[in-house]
């Protein structure tokens, strides 16, 4: 599969890098800039049946690993640096790929 952009390749390496589902979303919501507040992320995810106690367990985790910056308490922010080389490594991978057709 071609990349068709650089936000594709952005989304398939966060979905390469989170543990689970609730992470994958809360870590879309935020770098698709939906959402960068905890009220917000938590309105966005209650629609789709997710208590607020695991979007809370999300963004924590998110955080841990790096993959979203705490601004402050409450704000959020997708932390580009740290996506960027997981970005390079699926698109080497993906011109290796086409080499070997």
């Amino acid at each position: 599969m071609k990349v068709k952009s650089v936000s594709d390749l952005a989304f398939r390496a966060i979905d390469d890098i989170t543990d689970n589902e609730d992470e994958l979303w809360v870590a879309h919501i935020v770098f698709n800039c939906e959402a960068t507040r905890t009220g917000d992320i938590q309105r966005l995810m209650k629609e789709n049946c997710v208590k607020a106690h695991a979007v809370q367990h999300a963004l924590k985790n998110l955080v841990a690993k790096g993959i979203i910056l705490r601004e402050y308490v409450g704000k959020y922010a997708p932390n580009l640096k740290m996506l960027l080389p997981n970005m390079i490594v699926l698109l080497e991978a993906e011109g290796d790929k086409d080499d070997v057709d």
